[in-house]
């Protein structure tokens, strides 16, 4: 069954106004924290919905008219870590889903969403040269000085969106990433910085 998140459109329209491709916030629901992740850059865009401090994380394509659905395995195992009971009269993804919509901001802000913290819902999809066990962003390699070829795009794109990833690909520039947490640097816009040419 799809069901339909127009609450999402004012934030959609303010995202592209900003020029910003995913933004990310928090909410609440029957005392379980949510994080919120909204990409614009895909299409269909997608609705990236993960139970803070439990294992259950699902990711939805959000179609034309801003129409979704979940799949039965997501809303069960949702049913679970949430102590409800499935059903028209208790439960249904649709009662969920539209309370998402309804409480997500209208407006995105003007913060970066942290690369590693896409990694639950995006790690599987990056490509082995890719090197997927490297989450943590360090910074941009612009390739004007080494004459080198500019690589790992896909990454990029799936940690920054399509607006960054097509910047980096037209300006020679690669995004740089580490295992470790201690080495890694604040999430910035390969525009915005300092690369040393």
């Amino acid at each position: 069954m799809l069901i339909s998140l127009y609450q999402l459109r004012q934030l959609t329209s303010h995202m592209r106004k900003s020029r910003k491709d995913i933004e990310q916030y928090y909410i609440t629901y029957s005392n379980v924290k949510f994080d919120i992740i909204y990409d614009i850059s895909k299409t269909p865009f997608e609705l990236l919905i993960g139970a803070v401090n439990y294992n259950w994380a699902c990711v939805l394509e959000v179609i034309d008219g801003f129409y979704t659905s979940m799949p039965d395995s997501d809303f069960y195992s949702l049913c679970n870590i949430l102590n409800l009971k499935p059903g028209k009269e208790h439960f249904t993804s649709f009662i969920f889903l539209n309370y998402i919509a309804s409480k997500s901001p209208t407006q995105c802000t003007n913060q970066i969403v942290d690369p590693s913290h896409l990694s639950r819902f995006r790690n599987k999809k990056v490509k082995s040269a890719d090197e997927p066990e490297k989450i943590y962003f360090v910074g941009w390699n612009n390739h004007l000085k080494d004459k080198r070829k500019a690589r790992n795009f896909d990454k990029t794109e799936l940690f920054f969106g399509k607006r960054v990833a097509d910047y980096c690909r037209k300006n020679n520039i690669s995004s740089m990433w580490t295992d470790k947490r201690y080495d890694s640097s604040k999430a910035s816009y390969p525009w915005d910085t300092d690369h040393g040419s």
